[in-house]
């Protein structure tokens, strides 16, 4: 996804180099540690099916992002997955409150419409859906809505050969719902805190008598303010998709998705956190530096195109053709500076308008099957993905003496109209850039005996940019072949050992103080685990302990005013620690999801690093089925990050350790109808949404939201 310009005091260069890049695989079969719902088939085993069915599709999917078919318990790294019962029963209308509740990834909403995520102490950098990056960058503007997926699965660690460029945080795959060969629909309704309203439909089924070509439309619309000042939000999206039988051995599948989000009120920036003596300021939940014509738009489109054939001899070929188009405008305040502790006086402005702007094409094939050497069958992939992006961004003249760049008002207090909106002059063009990844890649999982299994592939990619952002150039031309291995080793009953090896190599937007690009980020990254099922198969258990080591991370180093972007520097980081989960049932009625991340983040020096980034996490959620009461379903969760803080050179921010919990209740009335209440933050913590940069806004307090289901 492209980018607004972040706040003028780290006004970030936007040259997105838009590493689209398609990894590609067997069909993820739900984990879910859910009670399901009627519609939720998840197997608690999470087993992986073949992305190919010949003739009528038993189950019609979307692509899961493990590159070969293997369950989970096979998979050389640690792997989670939410599916779409445990997202409706949390009530996770959007991907920041679901991420939030997985395993070892942090949610870093810096402002209310830009988000960042973390995981094992470095930004996630690749996000897929059905295993292709289309509308995602690093950052994500806006509330994406998650109700046209079917599931969303986290592998973490280093994947240069599924993405192509191996970050050692992990990678989010976002599987869309397909059509189903029966005839269903699902309606939803929900009003919540702060004047929330929202309505969901889902309808699916066969075009045909014989269920060969069959559809699904799916939608959303929402509209909600705000326990902060001044802000609402609308959003629409739908999605509609056709799939189709074309002879025995191929199937079609073309889809379109649009969402379109309105932000009013928006902040730019966040709160100052430190007063002018260096000491942290404490303010309302509510508070805002936002002014009342604020809007923070996005518009993002996306079509594609799915040719899946299965030959003779059992290799598949998968062709995937994708289009997206992308639209942020904006027109935003920030406010900088450090108020005095006694007057409140000390801020200043910074007004901005913007339109970026990305026009993505995407083509991508895999070709997939086995070869028998030694008297057993061994399992290969072949990849190609080719991507193009046109990038643009525009900005709007605002004169020197407009009142909007001035000293503002004693803060806080204010009430969105100290600042009229600025006389904004014509659009003109600031950047204009394009980007070129060519991809290719293999794999092989070799049955070298009964217990062991061995991975060895490879990734090569080409990167080429050339245009300019901000009057600086964008010209690169980046190459790399990349190896990958692992391997597992079945110890006895379920339980299966594995390691793991990927070069780390990501190409980086960021320039350096010369304002010229940074360069890639490299390295390598090592993972061993230990994966088994536990209760009768029932509940996925996996621990993890990872290395990496990454050279030339790119660091904000500082605001380059003439040419009004950031800076930044490459350090040398070392990241390790240890994963545990449980995913599944504890019985047939009573489900679990539990996680416990420990991490160690050093630089070159060995000092702490990145200290925003909480050290310990963990989280549990369960649901409870009663069987006197069958159609009752109980769930809470409960989240808890350590104490992390921020060292800006004038002072030290800080947030305490917290814990969050959610509950919910629903009850099915009938076979068609149900009820449901769910409460968030049921403690009224009061929060800080993270401290990425050296302002911060405070989470939402306790809120609470009624649905009303149907059910066909």
């Amino acid at each position: 996804m492209s980018q607004t310009r972040l706040s003028p005091r780290s006004r970030v260069l936007t040259a997105a180099v838009a590493l689209l890049l398609a990894s590609h695989a067997a069909q993820a079969e739900d984990v879910a540690a859910t009670a399901a719902s009627p519609e939720t088939t998840a197997a608690a085993t999470g087993e992986l099916e073949e992305i190919f069915v010949l003739g009528v599709r038993e189950s019609r999917t979307s692509r899961g992002a493990v590159l070969l078919p293997l369950s989970l318990v096979d998979t050389p790294q640690a792997v989670s997955i939410v599916d779409s019962g445990f997202v409706q029963s949390f009530g996770l209308d959007d991907v920041n409150q679901l991420l939030g509740m997985m395993t070892g990834v942090n949610v870093e909403a810096v402002e209310t419409d830009r988000t960042y995520y973390n995981a094992r102490g470095f930004d996630i950098k690749s996000m897929q859906v059905d295993g292709i990056g289309l509308p995602f960058n690093w950052n994500v503007v806006g509330d994406l809505d998650t109700f046209v997926y079917d599931k969303v699965e986290v592998i973490r660690g280093a994947n240069g050969l599924l993405t192509g460029t191996g970050n050692p945080s992990g990678t989010i795959n976002y599987v869309r719902k397909r059509p189903t060969n029966d005839l269903r629909a699902y309606g939803e309704a929900t009003l919540g805190s702060w004047d929330k309203r929202r309505l969901e439909v889902d309808v699916s089924g066969p075009f045909n008598d014989s269920g060969s070509w069959a559809g699904r439309f799916v939608g959303a619309a929402q509209s909600a303010d705000s326990y902060l000042d001044l802000k609402s939000s609308d959003r629409t999206i739908f999605y509609g998709v056709v799939e189709g039988q074309i002879g025995e051995r191929t199937v079609l599948t073309v889809g379109y998705t649009q969402q379109d989000s309105a932000s009013d009120g928006a902040l730019w920036g966040a709160l100052p956190m430190l007063y002018s003596d260096g000491t942290q300021t404490d303010y309302d939940v509510s508070t805002t530096t936002s002014m009342d014509w604020v809007q923070w738009d996005t518009h993002s489109r996306t079509a594609f195109a799915e040719l899946a054939h299965e030959f003779s001899g059992g290799w598949k070929l998968l062709t995937t053709a994708t289009w997206n188009d992308y639209e942020e405008p904006s027109y935003l305040f920030y406010t900088y500076g450090s108020p005095d502790r006694e007057t409140g006086l000390g801020l200043y402005g910074w007004p901005g308008a913007f339109m970026s702007t990305v026009d993505r094409l995407l083509f991508d094939a895999t070709l997939a099957g086995t070869v028998e050497v030694g008297g057993r069958e061994h399992d290969l992939t072949f990849g190609l993905s080719l991507s193009h992006a046109d990038n643009g961004y525009e900005e709007r003249f605002i004169p020197e003496d407009d009142p909007a760049w001035g000293a503002l008002p004693a803060f806080p207090g204010w009430t969105g109209r100290e600042v009229p909106r600025p006389a904004f002059g014509e659009w003109m063009v600031a950047g204009n850039w394009e980007t070129d990844v060519r991809r290719f890649f293999g794999m092989a999982r070799i049955n070298a005996t009964d217990n062991l299994k061995v991975f060895v592939g490879f990734n090569a990619i080409d990167v080429e940019s050339e245009g300019f952002n901000f009057d600086e150039p964008q010209d690169s031309d980046d190459q790399k072949l990349s190896p990958y291995m692992g391997l597992t080793y079945h110890i006895a009953g379920t339980w299966q050992a594995y390691a793991s090896y990927s070069d780390i190599y990501e190409p980086q937007p960021e320039v350096a103080e010369d304002l010229r690009p940074l360069g890639p980020a490299e390295g390598t990254s090592y993972e061993v685990g230990l994966k088994g099922e536990l209760l009768g198969n029932r509940l996925l258990t996996q621990v993890s302990v990872f290395r990496a080591e990454q050279e030339n991370y790119a660091e904000y180093a500082g605001f380059n005013a003439e040419a009004g972007v950031g800076f930044y520097r490459g350090l040398d980081f070392t990241s390790e620690g240890i994963e545990v989960e449980a995913m599944g049932r504890l019985t047939d009625n009573w489900s679990l999801r539990a996680g416990f991340t420990w991490l160690d983040l050093t630089d070159a020096e060995g000092e702490d690093a990145r200290t925003f980034v909480p050290r310990t996490t963990f989280n549990v959620s369960t649901l409870y089925r009663p069987e006197l009461l069958p159609g009752l379903e109980l769930g809470a969760s409960l989240k808890w990050r350590e104490d992390v803080y921020l060292d800006n050179g004038v002072g030290v921010i800080r947030q305490d350790a917290y814990l969050l919990g959610s509950v919910f209740a629903s009850y099915d009335v009938d076979e068609h109808f149900a009820v449901a209440v769910n409460v968030d933050n049921v403690t009224d913590e009061k929060y800080l949404t993270s401290l990425y940069w050296d302002q911060s806004y405070y989470a939402a307090p306790r809120q609470a939201s009624v649905s009303f289901r149907y059910r066909y």
